[in-house]
């Protein structure tokens, strides 16, 4: 009696095998679906421990380094030639009013301070030394600029004057002052011929507008300043912009943001110094997915090659498929004025933002941000360095991890579904009710041949069914290789067949052996086993 019974519960080792095989292979779709493909020619992001305090793009200090701020402490981080980080911590050079500020370097810091006066201090012997005044004029923001080696421009600005320092070496600042009011905005950018392109945006009662300034920072002699665009801007806002200049051409990037939505288009701006007549301004669409395109584009930054190629950078939305959505890092490439390609940087998951790219001949190093809250970013880098994408482009633990806590959600999605499911045998099951209650001789005298009828209804009907499993939903997340319907017939019969020889090995010691019990048996768990692989794909969750 006791054998019966433990034959008995044995019977259920099917379905738990069924179980543990399904989950690992949930486990590590659900794993490669969440992070891969990776990024490329970047790796996958890493992860730096010092969390950033304050909104904005990390400040880059030299070759493959970069700087950012937390709490009072500021992170300068480096990256070897492999892809590997290291940090060094200093504390900021004044805790109490280092407001709005720019590192030059590794040894140089200015920042808005006392009365929104200009301060200046450098890292010597491990300490920063006293703050030193720059200006006495009032500001409201500060851009630092490198001009060759030796040569720092600092681009200022107040609500009278856009101000321009120009600084070699040691030297204190000559102040350039051009008069512009109503400045709320101001970026610049510096040409390997010494020229300072200044793009700065003015509000005044509710109007927004452009305007651009080009100076000689050799002569500081102004060549150009004038009005480049009125913004027309109804329950809309400038919110960010960017602009990259050489001998022929302005190129500004800029987002405007609705004040009601808070979605943000991108539109580029285009100046040719010889031609201002013919300036353009068009929208640049990204796609998020193969059906339509990005509705929020945000924080544009341009960036420039050793050989003088500029690419835009961008924050935009991603949607992988029905299951993930994200704000990721796109790289933009133009040919001329036009938007030639753009290519996805990031996979993060989230919500990446202030997205930075520096390139040299031979490297790309991307930095972003993710918010945590209001005060705090987790800060990622990704880099194009060989030994660096063969260490980070492999699942790892945690991929799984994370990816079996959602595995127990798909099997409460299989049993919904199982439920459903009982449609499938409701043909075959009246067959054999109807047999067995009205031809009871020819049921009991040819098994087999009733058998392979019912079943045979069994996998007609579960056919018939098939475009319960190939909605576009369903369709998005499944690999290429099962989309198509043979597929599907196939992996249908592959069950069938396993569940078919689990049946007849499992139940040949029961007594109670008949045809009816041996197909129900054999159906639920072709069912249980169906619905949990096809949970996967049928599942409306968000991980």
């Amino acid at each position: 009696m006791r054998n019966r019974t433990l034959w008995r519960l044995f019977t259920v080792v099917p379905f738990l095998a069924a179980m543990l095989l399904i989950g690992m292979i949930h486990m590590v779709m659900l794993a490669r679906e969440q992070v891969m493909p990776f990024a490329e020619p970047y790796g996958r992001a890493t992860l730096l421990p010092e969390l950033a305090s304050q909104a904005g793009p990390v400040q880059i200090t030299g070759y493959q380094s970069f700087a950012y701020r937390s709490g009072n402490e500021l992170i300068y981080v480096k990256i070897d030639n492999e892809g590997r980080s290291s940090s060094v911590v200093r504390p900021v050079p004044d805790a109490e009013l280092f407001q709005s500020y720019r590192l030059i370097g590794e040894a140089k810091a200015v920042w808005i301070g006392a009365s929104n006066k200009l301060y200046a201090s450098e890292w010597d012997n491990e300490n920063w030394s006293p703050r030193k005044l720059l200006t006495e004029t009032e500001i409201n923001g500060v851009q630092a600029l490198q001009a060759g080696t030796d040569k720092t421009i600092l681009l200022t600005y107040n609500d009278e004057a856009l101000i321009v320092g120009i600084s070699s070496g040691e030297d204190a600042p000559n102040w350039i002052k051009l008069n512009a009011s109503g400045i709320k905005q101001v970026q610049g950018y510096m040409d390997k011929n010494g020229m300072l392109s200044a793009v700065y945006a003015t509000s005044r009662e509710g109007n927004t507008a452009l305007h651009v300034a080009k100076l000689d920072t050799k002569s500081g002699k102004t060549v150009v300043m004038e009005k480049l665009k009125d913004l027309e801007l109804v329950n809309r806002y400038l919110e960010d912009y960017t602009l990259y200049a050489d001998n022929s051409l302005l190129k500004v990037a800029y987002t405007i943001s609705s004040a009601k939505s808070g979605k943000s288009s991108l539109q580029m701006l285009t100046f040719p110094w010889n031609q201002p007549a013919d300036i353009q301004d068009e929208r640049i669409d990204l796609p998020s997915s193969e059906t339509s395109d990005s509705d929020t584009i945000l924080q544009p930054i341009f960036s420039e090659t050793d050989t003088g190629e500029a690419t835009l950078v961008v924050s935009s939305v991603y949607e992988k498929n029905r299951r993930l959505s994200s704000q990721e890092v796109y790289e933009l490439s133009f040919h001329e004025t036009q938007l030639e390609s753009s290519s996805k940087i990031s996979q993060n998951d989230g919500f990446a933002q202030y997205p930075k790219l520096v390139q040299s001949s031979d490297t790309r190093l991307a930095v972003w941000l993710d918010s945590v809250n209001e005060a705090s970013y987790r800060v990622y880098y990704a880099t194009d360095q060989q030994p660096y994408r063969e260490r980070m482009n492999r699942l790892t633990a945690n991929d799984l991890r994370t990816a079996a806590e959602n595995v127990p959600l798909l099997w409460g999605i299989s049993l919904v579904t199982w439920f459903l499911s009982l449609k499938w045998i409701f043909l075959p099951g009246i067959y054999l009710l109807v047999l067995s209650a009205f031809w009871q001789h020819q049921y009991d005298s040819r098994p087999r041949l009733h058998f392979f009828i019912s079943l045979g209804m069994y996998v007609g009907v579960k056919a018939l069914f098939i475009r319960d499993y190939r909605k576009a939903e369903a369709l998005q997340v499944m690999p290429e290789a099962f989309q198509p319907i043979l597929s599907y017939l196939f992996m249908l019969m592959i069950m069938a067949l396993l569940a078919y020889v689990s049946t007849r090995l499992w139940r040949k010691g029961l007594d109670d052996r008949n045809i009816g019990l041996e197909l129900f048996y054999f159906v639920l768990l072709d069912v249980f086993m169906t619905n949990l692989w096809y949970s996967y794909f049928m599942s409306p969750a968000i991980f």
